[in-house]
């Protein structure tokens, strides 16, 4: 469902830049706009939309978007849900609801207990995919969780 809204929203952006570009402007209340048709009277500023991925200034077309979308999951095991009896399940569930973390929890279930990592250090190899993912403790401090092919391994 999420691919769906972002080609959709790449769609759109396409549209609206073919057609004159993003502009920018903010109103008398000092809030920001971006849209392709703002109101004659305001002043404004053309917004020029760069590819995440090239960081150049030309715009993403969505069957490109798409395709990244696709190869990045082909290369990841992190959607695939591990086959565990009915026990297993319930006590990863409650730990990932208690904000723990337990070795061989998959990737998903590591997002329900600690939210999404500030980053991700990625590794490829003949063993598969090993990942770091880093986060930040409300005192500043980080820590690591580690997941060797979309399963926790380790961490500190």
């Amino acid at each position: 469902m999420k691919w769906i809204a972002l080609l959709f929203a790449a769609i759109i952006c396409t549209q609206i830049a073919q057609a004159g570009g993003i502009k920018k402007w903010t109103d008398s209340e000092g809030n920001v706009h971006f849209g392709d048709a703002p109101p004659p009277t305001q002043k404004t500023k053309r917004i020029e939309v760069k590819d995440p991925a090239t960081g150049n200034g030309s715009m993403v077309r969505p069957d490109v978007l798409l395709s990244r979308k696709t190869e990045r999951r082909k290369s990841h095991i992190r959607d695939e849900e591990p086959e565990r009896d009915y026990g297993e399940r319930l006590r990863y569930r409650n730990a990932a609801v208690k904000g723990e973390v337990l070795m061989g929890m998959t990737s998903k279930e590591v997002e329900r207990s600690q939210g999404k990592p500030i980053e991700i250090n990625e590794s490829m190899g003949s063993y598969g995919v090993r990942e770091q993912w880093v986060y930040q403790r409300p005192n500043g401090s980080m820590y690591f969780i580690y997941l060797d092919n979309g399963k926790v391994t380790g961490r500190n």
